[in-house]
């Protein structure tokens, strides 16, 4: 790789692999985040070569969210079975926000009773005695808490690419140090956090891969016929508020997957057919029955269950009932999305502050309104 770091003059691949080199000398509990995505194959292959050489192993972490590609599936089994692995694939009742329906706002995956998409694998666990957190983000900060408990030092590393977001930028300036790529301050009750491929490209992602031979998830193979930008193919959950687009080429994709996942969730069918039309879930221009995005938001939270109204405008307390496009905009998008979760950010919210009688307010409907206080605790 000709391409070179950005603090130092060696290349992405040396860079990355001199980081785990560092990881594997100073850490007894090494733990990768894996997806069956490429970013996390990348890291998968450059921790396993090491681990190979050192005959030591890693422990790889897969939360199951069911509604994934098969692929993705068969992908993570043949990670999860590489002799250097100490597998951590949860397959355990969690609840998947489902942005394709506001009749089904969730999947319960894995739960009891329900009819799954596909079978648990052998392999996987299955069940937890204990309490855990039953959201997909509080369930992977529980399994860092548990890592840490382990007697000796414990890191996590994850895939996480400053190209991605100006968000996961700010990673790379975290430390003035060799190190900064390493997360180690303010994090009392977590493991170590390592990012070694924070600066890599997507091209270098593919070039180390494609150059190495290296097995990696053959959906990308798929949706790489199908035509499309090679830089945002996903291969995740498929019914989040980021990753539901991919419905629209599922049938063609996974067509079996299709099927299940149609019969398992509402509003799959229907992101199917209008997931990338400008005027259903990206909603890119105003509809011309409607004057302003005001007027488009405002008919639209009128359309919608009450409970789910409230919480929105709970959340956007802040906003008034201001006149201004882009926060209108970002209000009609979460709504389309069924994002009350507020996954989706917008790089201007924090032009609006609260005053203080709404902060009051907030604070009371949080310990008063039953129905703001059952959706705030599912956050």
């Amino acid at each position: 790789m000709a391409r070179t770091v950005v603090r130092g003059v060696v290349d992405v691949l040396e860079a990355a692999q001199k980081r785990i080199n560092f990881i594997f000398d100073n850490y007894d509990n090494i733990s990768l985040s894996f997806s069956g995505g490429k970013d996390s194959t990348a890291l998968f292959h450059l921790i396993n070569t090491e681990a190979t050489k050192r005959n030591r192993k890693f422990m790889l972490y897969f939360q199951d969210q069911e509604a994934e590609y098969q692929g993705t599936i068969d992908f993570v089994e043949w990670a999860m079975t590489q002799p250097n692995i100490i597998p951590l694939w949860y397959q355990v009742p969690i609840f998947m926000t489902n942005a394709a329906s506001q009749q089904q706002l969730f999947l319960w995956a894995w739960g009891e009773g329900e009819e799954w998409v596909r079978e648990k694998h052998p392999i996987a666990i299955h069940k937890l005695d204990k309490k855990y957190p039953k959201r997909f983000h509080k369930f992977n900060l529980w399994v860092g808490q548990n890592l840490k408990k382990l007697p000796g030092k414990s890191i996590s590393i994850i895939g996480l690419r400053a190209e991605e977001s100006p968000d996961r930028r700010f990673v790379m300036f975290g430390e003035d140090s060799e190190l900064f790529w390493i997360r180690r301050k303010n994090i009392a009750d977590k493991p170590h956090r390592a990012y070694p491929i924070i600066d890599w490209s997507y091209t270098d992602v593919w070039k180390y891969l494609i150059e190495n031979n290296l097995k990696y998830n053959r959906v990308y193979d798929k949706m790489y016929m199908l035509g499309g930008n090679l830089r945002f193919f996903r291969v995740s959950n498929l019914v989040h508020e980021k990753a539901f687009r991919c419905l629209t080429d599922l049938q063609e994709l996974e067509p079996e997957t299709y099927d299940k996942l149609e019969k398992r969730l509402k509003g799959v069918h229907t992101a199917a057919i209008y997931g990338k039309e400008d005027l259903m879930y990206s909603i890119k221009s105003l509809p011309d029955n409607f004057k302003t995005w005001k007027e488009y938001k405002d008919f639209l939270l009128s359309s919608i269950h009450p409970d789910l109204k409230k919480i929105f405008e709970y959340q956007w307390s802040r906003f008034g009932d201001t006149d201004d496009v882009g926060a209108n905009k970002y209000m009609v998008k979460r709504i389309l999305l069924c994002d009350w979760e507020g996954s989706i950010t917008w790089n201007r919210d924090y032009d609006f502050n609260y005053s203080k009688d709404q902060i009051l307010h907030k604070n009371k409907l949080k310990r008063e309104d039953e129905i703001i206080k059952k959706w705030t605790q599912l956050l």
